[in-house]
């Protein structure tokens, strides 16, 4: 039998959505099939949670998400794990860059595979976008496939021409549905946003909307869990708007599942994003969801079906947080039909099976696994 796949994965954040979909690819992946190798910062909620594991090599790599001095040193400890590797998948833009140079100058492009999660340059306005687009384009040449997790991000690629159309795969985003299966006992004035503190999420859309709800309905508070740059601004916001004690910053959190258990809405107002695990795990506890109307949201939240949809007006927001509130029956409809689409189309077993079949068909023939015939199984 041919030996195991030598799997690469290098994924750049520090916390949140990267870190823990790269822990749900290493726990689900086929230790009988797969070598996993992880390169992530030691500082990195991923590093924390493998270490010590036997079945799993960890490497250092970057903390830095901006370009950094130290890029062509970490480009070049990448080299080695590169070349020992037979497939590269790097996650996230930073990890992207230098995976892809490593395997152009390691002569290993056939091999290498990149996800996004949510293109770089959507942060950016400007030079500095059509700068980073351009290199985005040259870059699409180093690698053998782009993982896209919503169709928006497959057509903005393609839209800038940025890799050949044969090159994407859509591979949606899967979490651990079961960590997500608790009772809910909802609190019924409990508005929960789980997020960076960082300009994409729009945090301060959602404290403005939350002072316009709150004219109609007093006693509803926003509960706000992460951390960031904003988080000082925010409390400035809170208090100019006289909502300091209706919105409570719980700072970065583990206990996620305990929090939607007791939120009654889930609100997103962010700018742009790809597959929201904020809004998977949403769904699958079976909190409706308000969130902005956005390529990539509007893939996974059906207006009216499993949550709401606005546009990026604090009195569209506020209008559909009263809705929500106002119409408890509508709530638990939009929560119910949003838990069983999760459970049918956002299970992380089924999105790890279609990465190991992508992993799969970039390994040559001669070094494919091949499984035993259960006809001659002893």
């Amino acid at each position: 039998m041919a030996r195991l796949i030598r799997l690469l994965l290098i994924a750049q954040p520090l916390d949140a959505g990267v870190p823990r979909h790269v822990l749900d690819i290493v726990d689900e992946l086929d230790a009988q099939v797969f070598n996993v190798t992880v390169a992530c910062p030691p500082q990195s909620v991923l590093w924390e949670q493998l270490v010590g594991r036997e079945e799993v090599r960890l490497y250092p790599f970057t903390r830095h998400r901006e370009p950094h001095a130290s890029d062509v040193a970490w480009l070049l400890k990448l080299l080695p794990l590169v070349r020992r590797s037979d497939v590269i998948h790097a996650h996230s833009s930073k990890a992207a860059w230098l995976a892809r140079a490593s395997a152009l100058f390691a002569g290993r492009r056939s091999s290498c595979v990149v996800t996004p999660h949510a293109w770089s340059f959507w942060a950016l306005s400007g030079w500095r976008r059509r700068t980073v687009e351009a290199l985005e384009r040259v870059a699409a040449h180093a690698c053998a496939a782009i993982v896209v997790v919503a169709r928006h991000e497959q057509h903005e690629g393609l839209r800038l021409r940025i890799g050949r159309a044969e090159q994407y795969r859509l591979i949606p985003n899967g979490i651990d549905l079961r960590r997500w299966t608790g009772d809910r006992s909802p609190d019924p004035n409990l508005v929960l946003m789980v997020g960076r503190l960082v300009p994409q999420k729009r945090p301060e859309l959602a404290v403005h909307a939350l002072a316009l709800a709150r004219r109609q309905r007093p006693a509803m508070r926003l509960a706000i869990a992460g951390g960031g740059p904003l988080e000082h601004p925010l409390r400035v916001l809170t208090a100019a708007l006289g909502v300091d004690e209706a919105v409570v910053l719980l700072g970065p959190r583990h206990d996620v599942p305990d929090l939607l258990a007791r939120a009654s809405i889930v609100l997103v107002t962010s700018t742009y994003e790809g597959c929201s695990l904020v809004i998977l795990e949403a769904m699958a506890a079976g909190v409706p969801v308000v969130a902005v109307r956005i390529g990539g949201i509007d893939e996974v939240v059906e207006d009216g079906v499993t949550g709401l949809l606005c546009n990026a007006r604090p009195e569209d927001i506020a209008a559909a947080l009263v809705l929500l509130f106002d119409h408890p029956a509508m709530a638990q409809r939009l929560g119910d039909e949003a838990r069983r689409r999760a459970w049918q189309r956002h299970c992380r077993h089924d999105m790890a099976l279609a990465l190991a079949a992508l992993y799969e068909s970039l390994v040559p023939a001669d070094r494919r696994r091949v499984a035993p015939d259960p006809r001659t199984a002893v």
